[in-house]
């Protein structure tokens, strides 16, 4: 079902490489919440641990590897030479199921088990529905729905992009789509945070830093301090590229607060993730208008 090492979101690799360089020996723990209560049928964690088995022969391609070298400028050789070599341990995965309540957790250094929670949160979607038996829209409807989706896109000169790889029916259902969507390359599609299908249809790897990255900072230097050693850190590291920073890990308004003008001058812009849009463009205007700094030029930096 993962067909390929880079199917996987493209800030994996990023904080990959960061993990690498600047925390090298530290441990981590991941533990899968099942946040919708969906009750897992009998002998779904062995079908799971066979699929996880077969990820052990997952090696980056001479093909994978001169696209990331092409469109990948800020990813250095060294880390990609590590990426060559890295193969997925299943040794590194823990699962349970005990009266239809999935436990999976996973353990050992960050830089290496920091690949798994998105394959493994695909492979438990398209797992569940096959053994469930739900049915998929036919082709042609997949391809109608995101055809209706991209015009309407189109028509508002509204810039997206795929994230749907931790969430996806299969793996086939979301090549169709990303096959859908690279048709309005020219207007509304600028990429998908898959690397694997970025690199298939030549397409945009999409991403900077996730919820992790400062969650991590938190555990290893407090809560208070997170946001700005964990901001500080992605500067050490890609010295103003993937400039685009997340706001809500800890909150949108406690973000701001150590946002301070060093950080509004070096990152490109901030990334909007939950709660609603219209209130956070609001607080992020005023904030760079409280720095004196003008948003409307960061707006059009981002374009």
């Amino acid at each position: 079902m993962i067909k390929s090492i880079l199917d996987n979101d493209f800030y994996k690799f990023t904080m990959q490489k960061a993990a690498i360089n600047l925390f090298p020996r530290a441990i981590v723990r991941y533990q899968f919440t099942n946040r919708g209560g969906t009750k897992f049928p009998d002998g779904f964690d062995k079908l799971l641990k066979e699929q996880i088995d077969e990820m052990r022969k997952l090696k980056l391609t001479k093909e994978e590897k001169d696209f990331i070298l092409r469109r990948c400028y800020f990813l250095d050789p060294a880390y990609i030479d590590f990426l060559a070599g890295y193969r997925f341990d299943p040794s590194e995965v823990s699962i349970k199921l005990q009266d239809g309540d999935l436990s999976i957790s996973i353990e050992g250094p960050w830089f290496r088990t920091i690949l798994w929670e998105v394959p493994l949160l695909a492979l438990v979607s398209e797992l569940y529905f096959q053994v469930a038996k739900i049915p998929k829209y036919p082709d042609e409807k997949i391809r109608q729905i995101a055809e209706e989706k991209m015009n309407l896109y189109d028509s508002l000169g509204i810039k997206v992009s795929d994230f749907g790889t931790r969430r996806r029916y299969s793996y086939y259902n979301q090549d169709i789509i990303i096959d859908t969507l690279t048709k309005h390359s020219d207007k509304s599609f600028v990429g998908t945070s898959n690397v694997h299908f970025a690199q298939k249809y030549n397409t945009t790897p999409i991403g900077t830093q996730a919820h992790e990255w400062f969650m991590f900072h938190a555990a290893k230097y407090g809560f208070k301090m997170a946001n700005k050693i964990a901001l500080e850190h992605w500067i050490d590291i890609y010295r103003g590229d993937l400039g685009i920073a997340l706001s809500d890990t800890f909150t949108t308004d406690l973000f701001f607060r150590f946002f301070d003008t060093k950080f509004a001058k070096l990152f490109d812009g901030v990334r909007h993730d939950s709660g609603e849009p219209l209130v956070f463009a609001e607080k992020a205007i005023n904030h760079y208008k409280k720095l004196g700094i003008d948003p409307f030029l960061i707006i059009s930096i981002i374009k």
